[in-house]
């Protein structure tokens, strides 16, 4: 069959290159290699491409933006001279959004009168189909949110009824069985309170798919970024490796994994896995004569719920079993059974066996731009990250008998890192925890980077010392080499040595803070150190901040919009010793790269931005009136600061909610200003800095190293009111 895509839209970006895949995907088993996708930025364009296809393909499928859809709905029934009728199922979904006007839902619930409707999962920019017999054409919505529901439930079962095909035969006869099952499994884990974190792999798309229009799923369910492991592993290792991996980067209680599809043996195979702190449990799944890959990842996906369901309501899954215990001296793997996934019998059986000696895995950050690795860390706690997607190489479908040893060259390596729940987390303890301004003593306990949940920080008097070595990423290092390390991924060349040497000390004792013996995962590190930095932590190694007889919390990020931040912009409570700085003299940290950021949008635009988003906003009403900043600091000037309260329609933010919330504006850190111009209907963005903004700028601390400054009244400048302290054993 000849199919023909043709999409209407302004940009073709990262999010557009996503929607093109998944639509390919979706129609492919009907094209059989057999299509194009063409691309227009003008409708009329649009419909000279419709007009060629109407005359030349079987199969066409149209997707346009927001901005187009209803215009195109019209259109399309014009062309074919027939009226627009109002779909009940779509209208009923909409009377209770109180955010549209009755206009709104008469254009929304309004379709061709010969369509089949493709339903959306809140009735919202639905799809549709017509066909004579002969052609058949699709109407989509150009948007990631809606998509996958509508190509699933609407668009797969109408072409299969219409034009025939056994892959989405299948696909459909599942769909039922696997509904279940991921139902089960987001109830069990909202019901045990536990939230499992899902290794971000190609195939994880299909678990967002089942999930999507699911009560609870976003609560119970958070994505991790996907790893590639350079080194031989077996599949079945690699992919308990995965979810162990999800768990260590998250504050999840389990983490999960999907694979790719595999061939071993003329079979083709997934392996799912769920890991908790203890073990992680394998499956391996097996293609069935017939079945279609997409089928089959689907049907892999809704058997992970399964086993991630019964991992939460404490019930022992069939599987192979991978223990992090120490402790045998052989390792023997096991023997795997292929049987149906259909009646819940797929299953690798155990005899008797665990793999034991499992080596804890390194993880090494590959991080982007200029922004160092343990900055990210704070601005992952203290309330600013901004990543952007990327895909990664599968592992060796090979399965030696023994794990390669691990070692520098084969470590396993993330692209992104994606943890919002991570600073949700730190926000919830802060706001369990004794507010440090009225109290000397410490948390009964801290998380740290990882999420994980670290003994309370002990008082001064208690601490053993600066230590020999430090373990980071599972590699035990002498100590001093490892601070340089650090260091070095956060500065490198061009800082100055006083700059240098406050780094070094603000490393220091953050890593003390953890009081987690000095270990830490998940950082860049760099192996080649300049003499410059060897010399400068050598100078001030085993000094660290300190206040009230307790070890500070010193975060610290890329630039400073003029000044600093308060800690209560971020967090719930109030850090003495984190207080907003007043910008340098001269303000040298605005002519940094990067500094000064602007957005502009349409009024549409951002309306579709905010809608997406969930606020509640009254589109016809001024647009002045939709996001009003209520509160700020004046880092930048007296009217431009560090946002503390944001309301857009009627809900209240803070600055850090709003850009998080709102991360399709690409706004750089919380200080921020808005404008708008009622002539062009065009409002303007424009934040200043880079990070959190909490704590020490590295850029303002080498800016004042270049003015004569000291690293220890560096210190003082960005953590007031603390102390300087050396380790006894130095």
């Amino acid at each position: 069959m000849k199919v023909r895509l043709l999409a209407l839209s302004a940009e073709k970006n990262i999010s557009f290159a996503k929607f093109q895949a998944r639509v390919v995907s979706g129609i492919k088993n009907y094209a059989n290699g057999n299509e194009t996708f063409e691309h227009y930025e003008k409708m009329r364009d649009l419909f000279d491409g419709f007009q060629d296809a109407l005359q030349n393909d079987e199969l066409i499928v149209i997707a346009v933006g927001e901005k187009h859809y209803f215009k195109l709905k019209k259109a399309i029934s014009q062309a074919f001279e027939v009226d627009c009728v109002q779909n009940p199922s779509v209208l009923n979904m909409l009377e209770n959004n109180e955010e549209l006007t009755n206009e709104q839902r008469k254009d929304f619930s309004s379709f061709p009168e010969p369509a089949t409707v493709f339903l959306s999962k809140d009735g919202m920019y639905s799809g549709f189909g017509i066909d004579n017999g002969e052609k058949f054409i699709v109407i989509l919505p150009i948007d990631s949110d809606r998509i996958n529901l509508i190509l699933r439930n609407g668009v797969a079962p109408y072409l299969a009824k219409g034009i025939g095909s056994d892959d989405v035969g299948i696909l459909s006869e599942s769909q039922h069985f696997d509904n279940e099952k991921v139902e089960t499994a987001i109830s069990r884990l909202w019901e045990s309170g536990s939230v499992v974190a899902v290794n971000g792999t190609a195939n994880s798309e299909a678990l967002k798919n089942l999930g999507e229009g699911i009560e609870h799923f976003s609560d119970v369910v958070i994505f991790t970024p996907y790893v590639e492991d350079k080194g031989e592993v077996n599949v079945t290792e690699y992919a308990a490796q995965l979810s162990r991996v999800s768990l260590d980067l998250s504050a999840a209680n389990l983490g999960a994994s999907i694979s790719d599809i595999y061939e071993a043996e003329g079979s083709k195979y997934i392996c799912i896995s769920v890991a908790s702190a203890e073990s992680a449990t394998v499956r391996k799944l097996y293609l069935e004569d017939g079945e279609s890959e997409e089928a089959f990842t689907e049907s892999a996906a809704a058997e992970l719920f399964e086993l991630v369901g019964e991992r939460a309501a404490g019930i022992r899954s069939i599987g192979i079993e991978v223990s992090d215990a120490p402790a045998a001296t052989e390792e023997e793997k096991p023997m795997e059974k292929k049987s149906s996934k259909k009646t819940a019998t797929v299953i690798a059986i155990i005899m008797g066996v665990v793999i034991l000696l499992c080596a804890v895995l390194a993880i090494v950050f590959k991080m982007q731009g200029e922004n160092g690795s343990l900055a990210s860390t704070f601005r992952k706690i203290f309330g600013y990250e901004t990543t952007t997607e990327s895909t990664t190489a599968a592992p060796t479908t090979t399965e030696p008998t023994t794990v390669a040893p691990e070692t520098n060259e084969n470590k396993l390596k993330i692209s992104e890192f994606i943890i919002s729940d991570i600073i949700e987390l730190e926000k919830k303890r802060q706001q369990e925890a004794e507010n440090p301004s009225e109290s000397t003593s410490a948390p009964e306990a801290s998380t740290n980077a990882a999420g994980e949940t670290v003994p309370a920080t002990s008082e001064v008097a208690e601490d053993k010392g600066a230590p020999e070595f430090i373990t980071v990423n599972g590699e035990k290092l002498p100590a001093k080499d490892a601070i340089a390390g650090l260091v070095t991924s956060e500065m490198g060349e061009g800082y100055d040595v006083e700059a240098i040497k406050a780094q070094t000390v603000v490393i220091y004792t953050y890593l003390k803070y953890r009081d987690n013996g000095f270990v830490i995962d998940g950082v860049q590190i760099e192996k080649n150190v300049s003499q410059e930095i060897k010399t400068a932590v050598d100078d001030v190694f085993g000094r660290y901040l300190s206040y009230n007889g307790e070890v500070a919390l010193t975060p610290f990020f890329e630039t400073a919009a003029g000044g600093t931040s308060d800690s209560s912009l971020v967090f719930s409570g109030s850090y003495p010793y984190l207080k907003a700085v007043s910008r340098l003299d001269g303000n040298p940290e605005a002519q940094t790269e990067g500094y000064e950021n602007t957005v502009q949008l349409k009024r549409g635009e951002l309306q579709g931005i905010l809608l997406k988003a969930g606020f509640n906003i009254d589109v016809d009403s001024d647009p002045t009136k939709w996001i009003i900043i209520r509160e700020r600091n004046n880092a930048v000037s007296s009217s431009v600061g560090y946002v503390k309260s944001v309301r857009v329609g009627s809900q209240d933010l803070t600055g850090y909610e709003f850009i998080t919330k709102l991360s399709e504006l690409g706004l750089k850190s919380s200080c921020f200003k808005l404008s708008y111009d009622s002539t062009s209907e065009t409002f303007t963005f424009t934040s200043y800095g880079t990070g959190c903004g909490v704590g020490m700028s590295k850029t303002g601390a080498n800016a004042l190293a270049g003015k004569g400054y000291n690293y220890e009244r560096i210190l003082k400048t960005y953590f007031a009111g603390t102390t300087l302290s050396k380790e006894e054993n130095i």
